[in-house]
């Protein structure tokens, strides 16, 4: 691999000052990287329980916000704006 293609693609993996790092650096990073991005497999977290409370609500908020077209009403209502007429 060429000095630019390192760098091209240290730069793109988001390793900093890869222009002014050592191409031998440079690899071993690279390297490292890719080991990193081999061994991420499967999900990561808490898993997810179907019939709990927390996902009965948030199917309830998703049909709330399907029905309503996609709009999502937060805060207090807007007070109605009425104009005083003089005479």
């Amino acid at each position: 691999m060429s000095r630019q293609e390192l760098v091209a693609a240290a730069t793109a993996a988001g390793i900093a000052k890869a222009s002014s790092t050592k191409s031998a650096d440079l690899e071993k990073a690279l390297t490292k990287l890719k080991v990193k991005m081999e061994t991420k497999t499967g999900k990561r977290g808490r898993p997810v329980v179907a019939g709990s409370a927390r996902q009965l609500r948030e199917a309830a908020r998703a049909a709330r916000i399907a029905a309503n077209g996609g709009v999502v009403k937060r805060g207090r209502p807007a007070k109605a704006k009425t104009e005083d007429q003089v005479g």
